[in-house]
């Protein structure tokens, strides 16, 4: 079985150590990204099975990343959670508006994003 590979971008190094290892050690391969524009590089060039997305990021923010990711016949089919600190009912309708299939909240439970994640990558997903 392929081993599923995600995307960590977010620009707070401590998040994607946290997350990576946390990833890592559920049997995943994890690359990541610490600004929007290195993110959409990784994006096209590795096609992530899922990201993790930070909304707010150097160069290029989440939302357009989460478009971009969604617009691309090449990655549409990639899962994206957003995670974020900005808790405001219009960031998150957004985030969902341009693509975001899950929405999580900073500071978050490592163990209920994991199962969003194994949700999110499952065999029974329906693809697009």
């Amino acid at each position: 079985m392929k081993q599923s590979r995600i995307l960590v971008a977010d620009d707070d190094p401590i998040v994607i150590r946290f997350l990576s290892a946390i990833l890592r050690d559920e049997g995943y391969d994890v690359i990541t990204a610490t600004d929007g524009e290195k993110a959409l590089q990784v994006i096209q060039k590795a096609q992530p099975d899922l990201v993790i997305l930070d909304l707010v990021m150097p160069f290029r923010d989440g939302f357009e990343i989460c478009h971009q990711i969604k617009a691309s016949p090449q990655t549409s089919n990639a899962a994206v959670i957003v995670l974020s600190m900005k808790e405001k009912e219009q960031d998150v309708v957004r985030a969902f508006a341009v693509g975001a299939d899950d929405y999580v909240r900073k500071p978050f439970n490592a163990l209920e994003l994991v199962a969003r994640v194994r949700k999110l990558l499952s065999k029974d997903r329906v693809q697009a």
